[in-house]
């Protein structure tokens, strides 16, 4: 979904903001704390995070969302996440903060990237579709 200006005065902004405070608590707040939750300091964070990109991804090029606003607020929102954490929720471990870092910006960049990947047009027939439809079977009519 990109909004233009006519956009803001009508429904279409509103299912805008829907879908941002949606795609913001599921794929930036329930992802990355369950997997600080379940992975703390350990490695494997990070290609788990990386795996996690292309379904959620693909997620979001099916609502043919703009991910470009809900990305500088997740990196924005992650840096003073990770600054502000000392110690592992319920532990007295100390944070990896590069391990953290990593991993979580690794997880951002990759999901805004496959995001517009995936909704690149392409050219059929004459016709100019999202690259995820490409991939789908024609239901018949």
């Amino acid at each position: 979904m990109v909004l233009n200006f006519e956009d803001i005065t009508g429904s279409a902004f509103i299912i805008w903001l829907i879908f941002t405070g949606l795609f913001y608590l599921v794929l930036y707040m329930a992802v990355l704390n369950i997997a600080d939750d379940k992975f703390g300091n350990n490695p494997l964070k990070i290609p788990v995070l990386l795996v996690l990109s292309g379904p959620l991804a693909f997620l979001i090029a099916m609502f043919d969302y703009n991910p470009m606003i809900l990305f500088f607020l997740m990196v924005g929102s992650n840096y003073f996440r990770i600054k502000n954490q000392t110690h592992l929720r319920g532990t007295q471990t100390p944070v990896n903060k590069p391990l953290s870092y990593i991993a979580s910006f690794a997880y951002l960049v990759a999901l805004y990237g496959l995001a517009a990947w995936f909704q690149q047009p392409v050219g059929l027939e004459g016709d100019q579709i999202p690259l995820w439809k490409t991939w789908l079977p024609e239901t018949p009519q």
